[in-house]
């Protein structure tokens, strides 16, 4: 199963604040994104939209993986 990585995302994207303002969302909705690990389709669109090279692809992990980082 995969899950898609939203800290990593926000973090390449330049961090909360510009994922905020790219969003039109308040400075604490992306900490919310991040903390539960859960975005939109219509925020993923906003954001991909004002970063036009990013490739949401990258984003997606393999939750095996991801567990065995965790646990190391």
């Amino acid at each position: 199963m995969y899950i898609f990585n939203v800290a990593r995302l926000v973090e390449d994207c330049g961090g909360v604040n510009e994922v905020a303002k790219a969003t039109g969302k308040s400075r604490t909705q992306p900490y919310r994104w991040v903390k539960t690990n859960s975005i939109t389709t219509e925020i993923l669109a906003r954001i991909a939209y004002a970063n036009p090279d990013i490739n949401l692809h990258q984003y997606l992990e393999d939750n095996h993986e991801r567990r065995n980082e965790e646990v190391a």
